[in-house]
């Protein structure tokens, strides 16, 4: 009797808990003063410095989270060190992507994951090339236009 009292008690509170959990959630968050930011979160979010106003106040904890990961860094300084040309590459390929039917998005991802090392590097380089004969064809080609 008095185990299944216990565990009447535990099913209620952890119930409760649960439900208790989008209320929890609704909560707001407060936003983050950039100039406050410690100086090397700041060095590694400076893309999002001219933005960071315009982000949700979650957006910005959640951005002030990964800044602390080292995989994040990495991402932020090669993001830094690449050219306006090659970074608008980047935003249009993930337009593309995002606006693929979710099927398409997770075969394509499912191929990427099953890849080897050696094929992820293959298939970049192709695609890098690619983009060179393309860029290359453009510029060919309005240098046709201006004679």
């Amino acid at each position: 009797m008095l185990n299944k009292t216990i565990t009447t008690t535990l099913l209620l509170i952890g119930a409760l808990s649960i439900c208790a959990l989008p209320a929890y959630a609704d909560q707001p968050v407060e936003p983050i003063d950039w100039h406050k930011l410690p100086a090397e979160t700041r060095e590694i979010l400076a893309p999002m410095a001219d933005r960071w106003n315009k982000l949700k106040p979650h957006q910005q904890h959640k951005l002030v989270r990964k800044a602390n990961d080292e995989g994040f860094k990495n991402r932020a300084e090669r993001w830094q060190k690449l050219s306006p040309e090659e970074r608008k590459r980047i935003v249009k390929a993930r337009k593309r992507f995002k606006d693929m039917p979710p099927e398409k998005r997770k075969e394509l991802r499912k191929r990427w994951e099953n890849m080897s090392d050696k094929e992820r590097r293959e298939a970049k380089d192709k695609a890098r090339k690619h983009k060179e004969r393309k860029d290359k064809a453009r510029k060919d080609k309005g240098e046709k236009k201006d004679k």
